[in-house]
């Protein structure tokens, strides 16, 4: 058992380090996973050294006990972050009304509406959305999207899909309530 439990701290303990610098949410569940691995693995060790030279088997059940309560914790702890992604919710470091305010400082966009931003897995940030823009603007289209793609950037924003509409025609319930 003591044998085992040195060859997991080795093992897990080198996954855990060479996952350390992930920033996806993968990565850091799995980093997570690793380190209890090695926690595990620690508390057999020195369970299994107390229960050898002193006999004390409770030993056993309690630190059973005490590592899944740990393990718990930390499902917890990442729940919240994991449910976010997977419901498709704006990332924590994304500042929804900050980046529409950008982006209206621009004085060609008119308005911002049916914004939608999430991250495919904690890393990736998306956006999509409707950008109303003056009607000069729609007759060269790129250098407006060149300057909106930049502004998302800014806001960590890599993927964007955008579509732009006309000052006379505006899509969605956000346009129909305004016409």
């Amino acid at each position: 058992m003591m044998g085992i439990a040195i060859v997991g701290i080795i093992i897990n303990g080198l996954g855990a380090l060479r996952l350390k610098q992930g920033k996806s949410q993968n990565e850091k569940v799995l980093t997570w996973h690793l380190l209890e691995d090695v926690l595990g693995w620690g508390v057999i060790l020195i369970s299994g050294i107390i229960i050898y030279f002193w006999d004390v088997h409770i030993l056993d059940p309690i630190v059973t006990i005490g590592f899944t309560l740990f393990i718990l914790w930390g499902v917890v702890r990442n729940l919240k972050s994991t449910l976010n992604i997977l419901m498709q919710g704006v990332p924590d470091h994304i500042d929804s009304d900050k980046m529409k305010q950008s982006l209206l400082e621009v004085p060609e966009i008119l308005r911002v509406h049916d914004i939608h931003i999430w991250s495919l897995e904690g890393e990736t940030d998306i956006f999509s959305g409707h950008i109303v823009v003056t009607d000069a603007v729609l007759q060269q289209p790129d250098e407006i999207k060149k300057r909106i793609k930049n502004i998302l950037t800014d806001h960590h924003i890599e993927h964007s899909t955008i579509e732009l509409e006309s000052e006379k025609f505006c899509s969605g319930i956000e346009c129909k309530a305004m016409n």
